[in-house]
């Protein structure tokens, strides 16, 4: 199951993966916004307790959230790759004035993490990557590019490692192509892209992570997408779209429904990380559901799947971020505590992002 690591279950080993599971929260917080607030029905609200209830809260959580607490809801998590979060918060405001909250909460110093953020518009051109460079440590990243094997260095195909293998062995004896790498990357990104958004989770290639073994991204999306079993029971429309993307959006109403695609390079261990994301947002009723799909990372994790919801009730807005994170980081951590100091490590600043957008909004 690729290169898995021995060692033991420490803060420091989860710092790639809380890296990039921070940016993640930036990348779909900035999400939200874009779509904008969702309309205000007539239809009548429901209690709290209905909705938590609804989404498999325990009695004591339930009363805890009712108390103004933060509530970090327990998840299955579908492989030993998976690290999942789940968070609740009762906000007493509207879910209008939350989203408008949103970007101007965020911490500036993870912002500063997202050195590019590119819209990709209709079937994307090697122009719309032109940003795509390998800051800021150009020579050292793009020598990471050539001498690439597979494994978990980088996440590349096999197609991928033969173009950069082929190019060191074309400039043997010369200086570093930089420029030449960055195209190749520009040109592994415009793929991907188009591969997914013409076929979905079928179209993304995998990993090659030794000579014979794979990561299949398409599986980590899946098994995070069939974990989302609250999506499946109330938001079935959506989470078909998920499940069978792109046929199934047309199934939909396009007043409903809203997706974008975008790509981020963001600065993680002085390195860039080029991600890939599938934004998509539904209005049902009175509620908003907003969920970001990261289906490519050029390292540290293989693919991530968010979801933040906005459910009016007559307590107030019941704001619920979920988010399941694949990376072989704690897949051979021999410690069975590995997984719940991993989420110990990552929920803080999550909380803490939210925590600060509930007090902002009610001091309103």
């Amino acid at each position: 199951m690729g290169s898995e690591m021995t060692t033991a279950a420490t803060p420091a080993t989860f710092h790639g993966a809380w890296r990039a599971w921070i940016a993640g929260v930036i990348v779909i917080l900035w999400a939200c916004l874009l779509c904008g607030a969702p309309a205000r029905a007539e239809t009548k609200l429901p209690p709290v307790e209905e909705v938590l209830r609804d989404l498999q809260f325990t009695a004591e959580e339930l009363q805890h959230v009712k108390e103004g607490k933060f509530v970090e809801h327990q998840l299955s998590e579908g492989s030993k790759r998976e690290l999942s979060l789940g968070l609740a918060l009762l906000v007493k405001a509207k879910p209008e004035e939350i989203a408008k909250l949103f970007r101007e909460t965020q911490d500036l110093e993870s912002v500063k993490a997202i050195k590019v953020r590119v819209t990709i518009p209709g079937a994307g051109t090697l122009a719309d990557f032109t940003a795509a460079a390998l800051q800021p440590n150009p020579d050292k990243e793009a020598r990471r590019y050539l001498d690439v094997e597979p494994g978990d260095t980088l996440n590349l195909d096999a197609k991928e490692i033969a173009a950069f293998q082929a190019l060191k062995s074309a400039s043997k004896g010369k200086a570093v192509p930089v420029k030449e790498v960055e195209q190749l990357v520009r040109q592994g990104l415009l793929a991907r892209y188009q591969a997914y958004r013409t076929k979905g989770l079928a179209g993304i290639a995998p990993y090659q992570r030794g000579r014979s073994d794979q990561r299949s991204v398409a599986d980590e999306l899946l098994r995070a997408t069939k974990g989302s079993t609250g999506l499946a029971k109330y938001v079935p429309a959506l989470h078909d779209v998920l499940m069978n993307y792109p046929s199934a959006k047309d199934k939909v109403k396009k007043d409903k429904f809203e997706e974008s695609f975008q790509w981020f390079n963001i600065e993680l261990f002085d390195r860039p990380t080029f991600v890939l994301t599938h934004r998509m947002a539904m209005f049902v009723d009175y509620a908003y559901i907003n969920i970001e799909r990261q289906y490519y990372a050029s390292h540290d994790y293989n693919a991530m799947q968010q979801v933040v919801a906005m459910l009016p009730t007559r307590d107030g807005t019941l704001l619920v971020y979920v988010a399941r994170v694949s990376t072989d980081q704690v897949a051979g951590l021999t410690s069975a505590a590995a997984h719940p100091v991993a989420r110990t490590v990552m929920a803080p600043y999550i909380k803490d992002m939210l925590e600060a957008i509930r007090n902002r909004a009610e001091k309103k």
